[in-house]
Order: C-alpha cells, then sequence, then structure tokens
C-alpha cells in the first residue's frame, strides 16, 4: 500500500496566504503574514484583465475599501471615528486609563515582597528591549572604565616602577578582557607580573562581568518564555438593540497546523459603571473547543434584551451607565500551556473630555453601531457569477476592525451571509 502523501496548506500568496507585499518587505522575505491585497478568482481572470485594459488602470492589488459618506462623517463626533488601520497601541491606552481617574497617596507602607523581585518583575515584563541592551551595554561600559581607572590607581598605590602601563592601556585592557583578544591586538610580549592588588582587580573585574552577562542571559531566557499573544480582540466593542458585541481571531496560525490552534476556549465579559460597580455580562455563547486561524472570526454577544444586562432598562435600578467592559479569554495551545488575554473598552462619552483626548487612539465602546461585515462571495466583475471552484468565499482582514453607525429600522446582528448583495454592511 502506497505511503499517504502529507499535504501542505496554501502559501506562497496562494489565496492569499503568506503573501508577499512591498510595503511589508521584513515580513513578506521572513514569510510572516503581511496584507495579501485584494483576491481575484482565478477562474474570473481574464475578466478581470479586460475590465482593468478597459479602465486602463491595471490592478495594483489594492484592498478593499469600505465607504463612508462624507457627510455622516463629518456629522460623527471625533470620539467615534471609525478606524481604517489597525494600530496595537489602543490596548496599551487602555489599559493606563485609571492612573488619569484616580490618584494615590500614602505616607508609610509599602506593598511589596521585595525591591529585588519587583525589580526582576519590571526588567522581564515591563521594560522594552531598547532599554534592556541600551542598558547592558551602558553598564558594561561603566565596568571597563571603572577596572581601568583601577588598575591605574592600583599601579600608583604599589608603585611598581617597573611598569610603563598608562591609563590608556589599562583602558584598552579591560576592553580587550571582555573581547577575548589581548594577544591579537597587543602582540604577545613579556610583562612584569601583576601585583596581588592587580589580581584583585582583575578578579573582581571578572567576576563583575561574568555577572552582568548571567542576569542578561537569564533576562533573554525569561522574557523569551512568556507565552505569545495567540490572539486578537478588535479594538472597538460595538453596543446596539440587539447585543454588546467583539471580534476576536486568532494570531500567527497561516500556516494552518495544530501548533498554532487554541483549544479548550473560555471567554468572561464583566462593566464596571462609572461609579466603579462591577457587574457581570454573560455571553450568549462563552466556550469554544477549538479554534484556528485568522480567517474564523468570533462576535462574542452578550444580549441587551436579557433583564439582567446593565444595558437594559429592566435591570434593577434602571439602565447603567457602563464605562468599561473587560474581556478575557482562557484557553490552552498545542503545547499544554496556559494561555491568557484580556482587553479593556472604555465609553468616550462617559470619560472626562480632556482624559478622553490625552488617551488617544484607545479601545472603546461605540454605541447603536455595527461590525462592517468581512465575508463576501467570489464572483465574476461583470456578471457577478458566482465562482464554481474553492475557493468561494473570501475574508476581508481589513474590516476585523471597522464599525459603522446603525441605520434607523437595521438589526444590530446577523450572522454574515455573503451571497446576500446587500450583506456588505450586516454584521458578522
Amino acid at each position: 500500500m502506497a505511503r499517504s502523501r502529507k499535504h501542505v496548506p496554501p502559501q506562497g500568496g496562494l489565496n492569499g496566504y503568506l503573501a508577499w507585499n512591498r510595503n511589508h518587505l521584513i515580513r513578506s522575505f521572513l514569510g510572516l503574514p503581511v496584507p495579501p491585497k485584494e483576491f481575484r478568482h482565478p477562474e474570473f481572470s481574464e475578466a478581470f484583465a479586460k475590465l482593468d485594459a478597459e479602465n486602463n488602470n491595471p490592478w495594483s492589488g489594492s484592498g478593499v475599501k469600505v465607504h463612508v459618506d462624507s457627510s455622516e462623517a463629518k456629522e460623527k463626533a471625533e470620539a467615534l471615528e471609525g478606524r481604517e488601520v489597525f494600530d496595537p497601541v489602543v490596548y496599551h491606552n487602555s489599559d493606563v486609563f485609571t492612573p488619569h481617574i484616580v490618584a494615590l497617596e500614602g505616607d508609610r507602607s509599602i506593598y511589596s515582597f521585595g525591591t529585588l523581585e519587583d525589580w526582576w518583575f519590571l526588567l522581564v515584563n515591563d521594560a522594552s528591549w531598547t532599554t534592556l541592551i541600551g542598558g547592558e551595554i551602558m553598564l558594561e561600559g561603566i565596568v571597563i572604565f571603572s577596572c581601568g581607572c583601577l588598575l591605574t590607581i592600583a599601579q600608583m598605590i604599589e608603585g611598581d616602577s617597573g611598569s610603563n602601563a598608562t591609563f590608556k592601556d589599562n583602558l584598552l585592557l579591560s576592553l580587550t578582557t571582555v573581547r577575548l583578544s589581548t594577544d591579537k591586538i597587543f602582540g604577545w610580549q613579556p610583562t612584569t607580573a601583576s601585583s596581588p592588588l592587580e589580581v584583585c582587580v582583575l578578579a573582581l573585574y571578572g567576576w563583575t562581568h561574568w555577572l552582568l552577562l548571567s542576569v542578561a542571559s537569564a533576562l533573554i531566557v525569561a522574557r523569551a518564555l512568556r507565552p505569545a499573544r495567540s490572539g486578537l480582540f478588535s479594538p472597538d466593542m460595538v453596543v446596539n438593540n440587539d447585543s454588546v458585541q467583539v471580534r476576536f481571531m486568532v494570531l500567527r496560525n497561516q500556516i494552518q497546523n495544530g501548533m498554532g490552534f487554541l483549544y479548550n476556549m473560555e471567554f468572561t465579559m464583566q462593566g464596571m459603571t462609572i461609579n466603579g460597580q462591577t457587574m457581570d455580562m454573560p455571553l450568549i455563547r462563552s466556550k469554544y473547543a477549538l479554534w484556528r486561524n485568522s480567517n474564523n472570526i468570533i462576535t462574542l454577544r452578550h444580549s441587551v434584551k436579557d433583564a439582567s444586562s446593565p444595558f437594559n432598562d429592566g435591570y434593577p435600578g434602571g439602565r447603567q451607565k457602563v464605562r468599561d467592559i473587560f474581556v478575557t479569554l482562557s484557553a490552552m495551545d498545542m503545547d499544554g500551556n496556559s494561555v491568557l488575554m484580556s482587553a479593556i473598552y472604555l465609553d468616550p462619552l462617559l470619560m472626562d473630555p480632556v482624559v478622553e483626548k490625552k488617551l488617544r487612539p484607545f479601545s472603546r465602546i461605540l454605541h447603536n453601531h455595527k461590525f462592517v461585515d468581512m465575508y463576501r462571495i467570489a464572483r465574476h466583475p461583470e456578471s457577478s457569477q458566482m465562482a464554481s471552484a474553492d475557493p468561494k468565499f473570501v475574508c476581508n482582514l481589513d474590516n476585523f476592525i471597522k464599525t459603522a453607525p446603525l441605520k434607523d429600522g437595521e438589526p444590530g446582528f446577523i450572522m454574515s451571509s455573503p451571497d446576500n448583495p446587500d450583506s456588505d454592511n450586516k454584521g458578522s
């Protein structure tokens, strides 16, 4: 019996997976996901070429755009304008919201289990790579300079008349000790034996240098072992007459192997009012056994029609002014490692205007909005005939972040139905 063949998933730009994009050359060269541009079904390639020739506009592969009427855009408040490009800084800006509205004070207690433990946590989790590398270079320079100074002082104390070494020579010796190339630079030549004090200085210098390298290596390992951010919540959350909605996608799995899958996923949502009261916001569906890649989008929903919802007029005490909404994910990866993610969304209309402008851009709660649909059918550009061969469906990743105001009488949520010609603005 012939051995079964192991098939490979689409890549190299096929169907938009692991494509090449001239605007992102480094990521393209490394084989990382980049914007794949507009997808044109090969079944209709001649029709697209004909259309480009007639329009005298050769296809540049530009992404699908969502048209927003300019008059509507002018009427929108600046704080509620839609996004066109994903910016990961929005999540960080939402995280630092609380220090802008709550001040700290205290005079005696330090709530810590130790300064070294706090400092290590800062280096592993908060410090940037630029800070770490720059700090390592600066410390090495200080140690080298200090060693040169101490060697010169030691020679002055010992009164070594047989040595002609100057401060410059000692500094170069310190530098080349780090590079392990003393003989190559200076050339081998007999020298007088070091005095006991010089030996102590060199021993201290060698130990200090070893300690710096050990700490730097430990930091690199500790930061490398931190779990990678394996998913992404949409930068905005919408609230309408149907539900509170937020999108989620799995990252780094365009190769479509099990290593990038997320397993036993469980989402949780909670809200906080402007008075600091927290309340549960149960999701219509909160658990998923398995989720795969970026063309499989989850829309998490909390029904506002339920009387237990803080966005419902029947909630005890009436509809609440929810300013903050927290969403978390608990899952596992292929290795059984825990995957934890979170996002904080803020209502710009319930924030202090000064703080709201200072924090932009941040993850927002947009009322009376919906998500723009991400899916469409691959069709003939003129006859709109549906493609007969796969892939028949196209996922526009640009629309993952896009929202649009809800029109009068329009439902707040419709399952994505790309075969409907009017589905361009429907929620997914």
